[in-house]
């Protein structure tokens, strides 16, 4: 029914915010562990979670819980470019605002995307 496809749409971004603080927080813990001066240990890299977290995610830390044990990207793909993530977000909106918004279906600007940026 329209309603509930109103309602659908309308709350379509409702998390938007806490996914942007999540990529934040990532990027801000990826920086910190390569940074000049990482944590040396699990209990440092344990406390810099407990840190972080809360205060940029906006989400508490559960005790004892820390997701670099399983987050693979930070230790063996990125070294300290995980940020690189809410750039390409930033570089993509950016680009569909001045070049798309009007008309995604326009020839010339796929045609200058495809050239300048493939």
């Amino acid at each position: 029914p329209e309603e509930q496809l109103q309602k659908l749409l309308a709350a379509k971004s409702v998390n938007e915010g806490f996914f942007m603080l999540r990529q934040f927080y990532l990027g801000q813990l990826d920086l910190a562990i390569h940074g000049e001066v990482p944590p040396t240990d699990a209990a440092g890299l344990q406390a810099l979670v407990d840190q972080l977290r809360p205060k940029l995610s906006l989400i508490e830390n559960p005790p004892g819980c820390n997701m670099l044990r399983s987050f693979g990207h930070l230790m063996n793909q990125y070294s300290a470019a995980y940020y690189g993530y809410l750039w390409a977000e930033v570089l993509s909106a950016d680009m569909f605002a001045t070049k798309f918004e009007k008309d995604p279906f326009s020839v010339e600007a796929g045609m200058a995307y495809r050239k300048q940026v493939l």
